[in-house]
């Protein structure tokens, strides 16, 4: 067999492998209310969060009964993983989760602090 026919062969092989891998789900779009659970020290804080599409990038707020409203500070999201930096009231405060349909699940760190975080889209 020729190098050149053998060549095309192993391409044609490499491009009909791309083509019969199923694609995955679109990049996550973060913009929306959610209701949110966070476990803070074996406790669950209820809130809401709400993100918005600024003009540089991702604004929004989380708000809770136990704290005053918290600005979102950005928002990165890579395909299914979604980070949310935040001005908290202690520091910087950082949710990273993982997307599956319309929830957010991960952790929450601000200084010393870490737990885990339940987001769910609701608008």
């Amino acid at each position: 067999m020729s190098r050149r026919l053998l060549t095309g062969l192993l391409a044609a092989a490499a491009l009909s492998a791309c083509a019969t891998a199923p694609p995955g789900p679109p990049p996550f779009d973060p913009v929306g209310s959610y209701t949110y659970a966070a476990d803070v020290n074996g406790q669950i804080l209820p809130g809401t969060m709400t993100i918005e599409r600024g003009g540089e990038g991702y604004t929004g707020s989380i708000m809770s009964d136990a704290f005053p409203p918290l600005n979102v500070l950005s928002v990165e999201v890579e395909d299914q993983v979604v980070t949310i930096q935040v001005a908290g009231p202690e520091g910087p405060l950082t949710i990273a989760g993982t997307v599956s349909g319309d929830t957010i699940e991960g952790t929450w760190a601000m200084g010393e602090g870490t737990g885990t975080f339940t987001a769910t889209k609701s608008g």
